[in-house]
């Protein structure tokens, strides 16, 4: 393993249609300041068109773990809000050789979704249909990949808290244990032979 991808940090992809509660799940996350977590609101960025490119949330997400990967960030593990494809953000993850990452889809009744997005974001324009179909499409392929799913619709925003940050301090442990090891190791004075 080479020293860069030491300095890469974990990656927990938060993905679900508008309306499902990532972003409110993110700012409680960074509210609650665990040392080493960052959560980025990841649509928050312009970047240039790819040549040739389909998929800005792919490209979204590989400027994100681009930006992750430079030394010094300070970041050990980056919980990010995004409304990729899980099968994409798998694809993506894989092509930057995360060692630690997770996929996991915030949900929520399309009724208290559409009830969000309406009267709580004053963005009524995006509870329609189509909105409607994303949301199923994004379920459908979450259960087909068998990912871990925090549903929101009934939960006070507290309770689906608590979810997120046992999935961050699982992930965020698993990595530190690894690193951890990988530097014993190399720490370690071999004995040469003649």
């Amino acid at each position: 393993m080479n020293e860069s991808r030491f300095q890469s940090p974990a990656v927990l992809v938060l993905t679900g249609a508008s309306g499902a509660g990532k972003t409110t799940l993110i700012l409680k996350l960074n509210d609650l300041a665990i040392l080493g977590v960052k959560g980025i609101n990841c649509d928050r960025v312009k970047i240039d068109e790819q040549p040739g490119s389909t998929d800005r949330q792919a490209d979204i997400l590989r400027h994100w773990i681009s930006y992750l990967s430079q030394p010094k960030t300070g970041i050990e593990l980056a919980v990010l809000d995004t409304q990729i494809r899980p099968h994409r953000a798998l694809e993506v993850l894989s092509e930057a050789a995360i060692d630690y990452a997770q996929i996991v889809l915030v949900d929520c009744d399309p009724v208290k979704r559409n009830e969000r997005l309406q009267i709580d974001r004053s963005q009524p324009e995006l509870a329609n249909p189509q909105m409607d179909c994303w949301a199923a499409y994004l379920r459908g392929q979450a259960d087909a990949l068998k990912l871990s799913i925090i549903d929101t619709s009934n939960n006070p925003p507290d309770k689906s808290l608590d979810e997120l940050e046992l999935l961050v301090r699982d992930l965020l442990t698993r990595a530190r244990t690894h690193r951890y090891s990988i530097r014993a190791d190399s720490d370690l004075d071999w004995p040469t032979t003649s």
